[in-house]
């Protein structure tokens, strides 16, 4: 009866210690995982903790060449103004030189 009870004992002890065994293979395992994910956590923080400030420089450099290209628009279409008044004036002047050019026809007289 004693020797069966340090074979269930021997037995007992094996199996405890293959457990503990995998047991501590799987804590290896999960601290690899666990660093993993925090190597890879802090790569993504580092990489992406920029990024809204980034994006409001961004939207501000967007909003100011709005701005800027509003106030150019006009500004071209007051030269466009310009040029069209120019071209006016410059036709204008163009028919009065040609009519002070030409030679008046003299009006014959009606009594004869």
């Amino acid at each position: 009866m004693l020797i069966a009870v340090i074979i269930i004992n021997v037995i007992l002890s094996l199996v405890f210690f293959f457990v503990a065994w995998r047991l501590r293979k799987l804590k290896q395992t999960m601290n690899r995982v666990t660093q993993s994910i925090l190597n890879a956590d802090r790569v993504t923080y580092d990489v992406l903790h920029g990024t809204p400030a980034a994006l409001a420089k961004g939207e501000l450099g967007t909003r100011n060449l709005r701005t800027r290209y509003q106030q150019v628009e006009l500004q071209l279409l007051r030269l466009r103004q310009i040029v069209q008044l120019l071209s006016l004036g410059q036709a204008a002047w163009l028919r009065r030189s040609i009519l002070k050019r030409r030679p008046r026809k003299q009006k014959l007289s009606k009594r004869l």
